[in-house]
């Protein structure tokens, strides 16, 4: 560093150092160069009007700036790794009970609907979930009340109809007339179509709000042939031969009820569909840990861009010109949907296959 008083002689302390700094510079700081290197130069008038420059070389600054600057950035950049991990950690623990939040409402369906817990929420989250547990007891209370109306429903639509099936039966009887028997077989006809019409509509309402039944141990060539026998009358009806073409005998563990709506309304769709005359054979076989209900027909199959329609509600084929109601498929896909089976819909050569695989556990 240089200090010197500035006058109109030529030589001084900088000029011994290389510098020369002009007498009449102003007060300030100033970039000047002597003797091959930078110098920084500050000038100051004192109150007596004598003039002192004070002069570095800005090398030294320099290196005195990217010293300092090394200090305070080595160690930051040191930290930085462990100050992530710190962020990380802190922020996974405190997000860790809305992680489990998640979990919990992914297991939830509408048969079983809890409320979350609460502990180890933060308090700014809270109200939040407190809302959700409002939410879902509001869900219970209006899916309880469609339970109870399916309920009622059921006595309600299949006792009339029970009623005039045996009045019906009763009036037929009594008639001699050619021309009225034929009304009446008619109108028995509507009424098997109705009743038809209404167990689907039950069993599609139950498939979607009911939870699924304990799992029973059950001989399933016995379910099976139960099923054959409900359907073997429209069969003989149409002329079609109906029967297993395989079966594994199993005695399984698994939800009855929705196992025997399964196969009854895959068994009975293959006999509508399928043209008079033709066959439908029915396979039961196990398949690792699950049981395959097959049933095959030489109907004219569905369309494959329609295969996926299908399962709609009341979806039928525009060609089709069987009786039903279109709700069969979609109470299998709903079905499987609530048990974790799977439904697999495929055109075959001279006809068409369904495939429904259930997980079970072997009866021992």
């Amino acid at each position: 560093m240089v200090i010197d008083r500035l006058s109109d002689v030529t030589k001084g302390v900088a000029q011994a150092a290389g510098l020369v700094i002009p007498a009449a510079m102003d007060d300030g700081f100033h970039d000047l160069n002597g003797d091959g290197q930078t110098w920084r130069v500050n000038i100051r008038t004192l109150r007596s009007g004598e003039r002192i420059a004070v002069a570095e070389p800005s090398a030294l600054r320099d290196e005195i700036a990217q010293d300092g600057a090394m200090r305070t950035l080595v160690p930051m950049l040191l930290l930085l790794p462990g100050l992530f991990v710190v962020i990380v950690v802190i922020v996974r623990t405190k997000l860790a009970p809305l992680t489990r939040l998640a979990s919990v409402v992914d297991r939830q369906t509408e048969t079983s609907l809890e409320p979350l817990p609460e502990d180890g929420i933060t308090n700014e989250v809270l109200p939040f979930v407190r809302s959700i547990n409002r939410l879902i007891a509001r869900l219970k209370d209006a899916i309880s009340h469609q339970r109870r109306f399916v309920a009622s429903a059921a006595h309600e639509l299949r006792s009339p109809l029970a009623a005039l099936s045996l009045q019906a039966g009763n009036l037929g009887a009594t008639i001699t007339s050619p021309e009225a028997r034929e009304r009446l077989m008619a109108f028995q006809a509507g009424l098997r179509r109705t009743q038809r019409l209404v167990e689907q509509l039950l069993a599609l309402a139950r498939s979607e709000q009911g939870a699924p039944e304990q799992p029973a141990a059950i001989s399933l060539r016995a379910m099976a042939t139960e099923v054959i026998n409900a359907t073997i009358g429209l069969a003989r009806e149409k002329d079609i031969d109906l029967g297993f073409e395989r079966f594994d005998e199993l005695d399984a563990v698994v939800d009855v009820s929705s196992v025997t709506v399964v196969l009854r309304n895959l068994v009975d769709n293959a006999v509508r569909y399928t043209p008079a005359g033709g066959k439908v054979d029915v396979s039961v076989v196990q398949a690792g840990g699950e049981v395959m209900f097959e049933v095959a027909d030489s109907g004219p199959g569905i369309p494959d861009a329609e295969l996926e329609r299908v399962l709609e509600p009341f979806y039928r084929l525009d060609h089709s010109i069987a009786s039903g109601s279109g709700l069969g498929l979609s109470i299998v896909s709903e079905i499987a949907r609530r048990t974790g089976g799977r439904l697999m819909l495929e055109n075959v050569a001279g006809g068409f296959r369904a495939r429904y695989f259930q997980p079970f556990r072997q009866n021992r």
